[in-house]
């Protein structure tokens, strides 16, 4: 390379569809030397200037080809040297691009040409080959538009409203002449209400009315039985005043049954009460057999009325509240306390014990509770047992009569207890005129009265 020459860099793309490496390589030079051969000049001592043709255009160009460089990826570069004259001259150079430009038309091989100077300074693009696969220039293929898929009209799928016609007359096909209504056929226990079978309503029972009667009674009540000789004694006595009614005030023998109280108290029939104690219950010191029995025997909670005077029985190792509650629904009727004059309140376990008492004040809350249901103006009195004595309050309203035959307890005295014995065994009697006037004394089983 000298002063008076230039260079020019023919830069030529060529994609052989085979591939690329040994066998582009092999392809190369045979092109490259059918363009030479067929355009360009290479008379390597001629320096005359480009010669024209006809129509002045240069058909031909000085210079060599002088160095072909092949790479892996299928391109060529072709450097032809040519006079400073010849390369500065733009119609040499046309030349030389419309010579290449229509030998590379020929061969499919090549895919573009690019020519540019020596110094890198220019480039430019000078051939490229279209609609080609083996140069990957295809044109996209742009699908046919889809033919729009016609969409059905939306169909109403609720289901038509069916419109049913009035009934009249009870019927279905709307005739003016009604249909027969059939008559259900009801059990015993009911009766037709509305064209329905009802159970029948529980009755409710009528209050036992106040007895009319001209005849003086007596009720004798003790309590704390034992099953020993002075318990027969006590039961003997109180069978021998053939009272009225008789009540038993809880703690009926002190056995794992009720079988000696049923053989002896029992024996009274009808005019027999009697309450549950502690002894006689499973919620304290009784058996389970024994509760189940006294329970059915005496019954939970009762009351009874004679001679204007009611009688009211509870257990006290039962459900207090409920029997209160019950109780209370009585106390506050008027029509049941109409004529009322007194009321007892008979229980095991007492609303109030004289001084130095084995067993203390137990059921406060109840009594206070049965206290403030009683009508003002009726007479009260608790008569109850768990202390094994006799005893009443100065005013006669308290009196424990634990006295029936099972061994007894300490015993004391007050103003407000004046009276207390622990050494008879026996009962108390009450006796109660037709208009409710009531009495009372103390006995022992031998007929001896211990206190009015």
């Amino acid at each position: 390379m000298t002063d008076s020459k230039s260079l020019l860099t023919l830069v030529l793309a060529i994609i052989v569809i085979i591939g690329v490496g040994a066998a582009a390589i092999a392809y190369g030079p045979a092109i490259l030397n059918k363009i030479n051969q067929s355009s360009i000049n290479t008379n390597q001592n001629q320096t005359n200037e480009n010669q024209t043709n006809q129509n002045g255009n240069v058909t031909s160009f000085e210079g060599n080809i002088t160095q072909i460089k092949s790479f892996d990826n299928g391109t060529y570069i072709v450097t032809v040297q040519a006079p400073v004259s010849a390369a500065k001259d733009k119609q040499y150079q046309d030349n030389i691009v419309q010579v290449l430009k229509k030998k590379a038309g020929q061969f499919a091989n090549i895919c573009t040409i690019t020519i540019t100077t020596k110094d890198n300074a220019s480039s430019q693009l000078i051939y490229e080959k279209h609609n080609s696969i083996a140069c990957k220039h295809i044109p996209p293929v742009v699908p046919p538009t889809p033919t729009p898929v016609p969409v059905p009209p939306v169909v109403n799928e609720t289901p038509p409203v069916v419109v049913v016609p009035p009934i009249i007359n009870n019927t279905v096909d709307n005739n003016t002449e009604p249909n027969p209504v059939p008559i259900p056929v009801c059990k015993d226990n009911e009766h037709l209400h509305d064209g329905v079978c009802m159970p029948n309503p529980t009755p409710v029972p009528t209050p036992t009315p106040q007895p009319v009667s001209n005849e003086t009674i007596k009720v004798i009540l003790t309590g704390d039985i034992g099953t020993n000789t002075d318990s027969t004694s006590v039961f003997n006595a109180i069978k021998k005043q053939n009272a009225d009614n008789v009540v038993i005030l809880g703690d009926l023998g002190y056995s794992s049954s009720l079988s000696w109280f049923k053989s002896t108290y029992g024996t009274l029939g009808n005019k027999l009460n009697c309450v549950i104690g502690n002894h006689d219950s499973a919620s304290e010191d009784g058996s389970s057999a024994v509760d189940k029995e006294a329970k059915a025997y005496c019954a939970n909670s009762y009351y009874f009325k004679k001679n204007h005077v009611l009688f009211l029985g509870f257990n006290t190792n039962g459900d207090l509240n409920l029997q209160g509650t019950e109780a209370a629904k009585l106390l506050t009727n008027t029509a049941f306390m109409n004529g009322i004059k007194s009321i007892h309140i008979m229980s095991h376990k007492p609303c109030a014990v004289a001084p130095n008492a084995h067993h203390p004040l137990e059921i406060k809350a109840f009594c206070d509770f049965i206290k403030s249901k009683i009508p003002t103006g009726v007479k009260q009195y608790y008569d109850q047992a768990h202390n094994h004595v006799m005893s009443a309050s100065a005013d006669g309203t308290y009196k424990t009569i634990g006295a029936g035959g099972k061994s007894h307890y300490t015993c004391g005295v007050s103003a407000a207890f004046p009276f207390c014995d622990n050494a008879h065994f026996g009962f108390l009697e009450y006796t109660i005129q037709p208009d409710g006037t009531t009495t009372s004394q103390f006995e022992d089983y031998n007929g001896k009265v211990i206190q009015k």
